[in-house]
């Protein structure tokens, strides 16, 4: 089926090439105000220079020379200063009704993206704890996008870095191996910046309660004759440390799973230096004359490529710096094809976007295909006070804590209904309310409602369209309106690199669809139309679906 605003598009592009115009590039916005119209363009005050006339002056010539479908769109005229109004037919507003209804499935899927390939690495917890409400909102944006793109044809990897590597690994061993030997009857103190949570009690419980006895009293032999000055330096802490992580990773995967969201791949760090891809990373820049010696470590001169000053990869020791793998990971997703990358980090991450992108820069890839996006915080309230969030002193307020007080529903719709740019209050009282104040409940309710019109009148759902052609009342068209705009808003939520737009529409459908239903007769009314009406009812009911399932959130039949 055409899209009617594609069409005013094309009709008016042409019309400008036939008035002069060399390849016009012609845009199509919805008024600010409904009663001018559904699509206007501005395009007579763009070309006004280039055509040396004025604006109204060539609308009135657009108008004139442009061929328009009136089947599926109709021009308004000209308002202000030289904007065209068009305004869709009812025959085409009719018409969404029965696309929904004959493609229930796909209903707001296009194939606008098809040409793209993407990955989006989101989440990302380091290994060190079960995952916090902080990656709960990483996931449900990140999730929500892969889940947006797919729906535009593009074909969309979803990753998760696993930093299974480095100090903090070495740290967590140690702090479970604290844990350890106090419950073996030698109190510890968990090192400085060690880890503090319940959890690594109850990995320590569980590694001392399935340990050899044998094996746990040659453990303690240094310890209990003295000879061991760093308790820390024992083998075990190793061991107790690749157990730890391996346990987070498995939580973090069931946590995730729990929350309906699916990785494609877990990327570990540890794979980039068993391969010793940083190495080749480094060599590469070396390679390219970007590495500089400075007492004696390694620089790469990432300020000559934007950034506002160089960065160490390799230590005075000779050791590579965190920054180092991180330049590797990245240069491994440009190599793997992808037309654009995407970054979703936390809000501490703002040098990274320009340090990133100059490192890429240096290497010869093409920055540009790389996004960094900043989640911004998340201020969980309970009881109208803030609720602290430190992995590392043990008050974390866990994503599987808050699932299961609010829901898997309401927690990623809630995650989605502020812009990632701006900070998100999530009010967990208003998330477990049973009311229209609560917007993921509002726009359910409206789904649930649809199943109960059939269920009241003993009816089957419509599957099949039919006398659409009576759908007139401004309240139908205005929700068939509603209904069209999906693939628009999925596009829009695309370009954005942000789904909260979505929540925005689901919001406006199910509202418009109340005030259809107070308006016009569904059950109680000639055959016919009763018939079209229902129509109306289950394609609405199926383009809540479609929406609350991008967001990974249920569309249920009873409330």
């Amino acid at each position: 089926m055409k899209r009617a605003h594609l069409h005013v598009a094309s009709a008016v592009t042409d019309a400008l090439a036939r008035l002069g115009v060399e390849s016009p590039a012609v845009t199509i916005e919805k008024p600010r105000d409904s009663t001018h119209g559904d699509v206007a363009t501005n395009a007579a005050l763009v070309y006004a220079k280039q055509l040396k006339k004025p604006p109204r002056q060539i609308a009135d010539a657009i108008v004139a020379e442009a061929k328009l479908d009136e089947t599926l769109v109709k021009c308004e005229g000209v308002a202000g200063p030289g904007f065209i109004n068009f305004r869709f037919a009812d025959a085409y507003l009719q018409s969404i009704a029965a696309l929904a209804l004959n493609n229930s499935q796909t209903f707001g899927t296009t194939s606008d993206l098809g040409d793209q390939k993407l990955l989006i690495e989101f989440v990302s917890a380091n290994p060190t704890g079960p995952l916090n409400v902080v990656s709960a909102r990483a996931a449900a944006v990140g999730d929500s996008l892969t889940r947006i793109y797919r729906s535009l044809g593009a074909s969309c990897d979803a990753e998760f870095y696993v930093n299974d590597a480095g100090n903090q690994v070495e740290l967590l061993g140690q702090s479970v191996f604290a844990r350890l030997l106090t419950l073996l009857g030698y109190p510890t103190d968990i090192p400085d910046g060690g880890y503090h949570g319940d959890y690594i009690l109850r990995i320590a419980k569980e590694y001392g309660e399935k340990a050899d006895r044998n094996d746990l009293e040659k453990l303690l032999e240094p310890i209990k004759d003295g000879k061991q000055a760093n308790i820390f330096g024992a083998e075990v802490v190793k061991e107790l440390g690749k157990l730890a992580v391996e346990k987070h990773i498995g939580m973090q995967k069931k946590s995730l799973e729990g929350f309906r969201v699916s990785m494609d791949r877990w990327f570990r760090e540890s794979s980039l230096r068993e391969s010793e891809a940083e190495w080749e990373a480094y060599r590469a820049l070396e390679a390219r004359g970007t590495i500089f010696e400075k007492d004696g470590a390694k620089f790469v001169r990432t300020s000559e490529f934007g950034d506002g000053q160089d960065w160490v990869v390799v230590t005075s020791q000779g050791k590579p710096t965190y920054f180092l793998p991180d330049i590797a990971y990245h240069w491994d997703k440009f190599r793997r094809g992808y037309d654009n990358i995407i970054d979703i980090l936390g809000p501490d991450h703002h040098a990274y976007i320009t340090k990133m992108a100059a490192a890429m820069s240096a290497l010869g890839e093409d920055p540009k295909r790389l996004e960094i996006m900043l989640l911004q915080h998340i201020n969980l309230l309970r009881d109208g006070e803030p609720v602290k969030m430190s992995k590392r002193a043990g008050q974390i307020i866990e994503m599987d804590e808050l699932v299961e007080e609010v829901g898997v529903d309401a927690a990623r719709y809630f995650f989605l209904l502020r812009r990632t740019s701006t900070p998100l209050d999530f009010d967990i009282e208003l998330a477990k309310r049973q009311s229209d104040d609560n917007p993921v409940f509002y726009v359910q309710y409206a789904h649930a409602r649809i199943e109960s019109i059939f269920r009241r009148g003993e009816l089957q759902a419509p599957n099949t369209p039919s006398h659409l052609d009576l759908l007139t009342h401004p309240e139908e068209l205005t929700l068939l309106r509603r209904l069209r705009e999906l693939s628009d808003v999925l596009l829009e939520c695309a370009n954005a690199r942000d789904p909260h737009a979505l929540t925005n529409w689901l919001r406006e459908v199910a509202a418009q669809f109340h005030r259809f239903y107070h308006h016009c007769r569904v059950l109680t009314t000639p055959d016919e139309l009763q018939t079209a009406r229902l129509c109306l009812c289950r394609a609405t009911q199926i383009a809540l679906q479609r929406g609350l399932s991008v967001c990974g959130v249920s569309a249920p039949t009873e409330m």
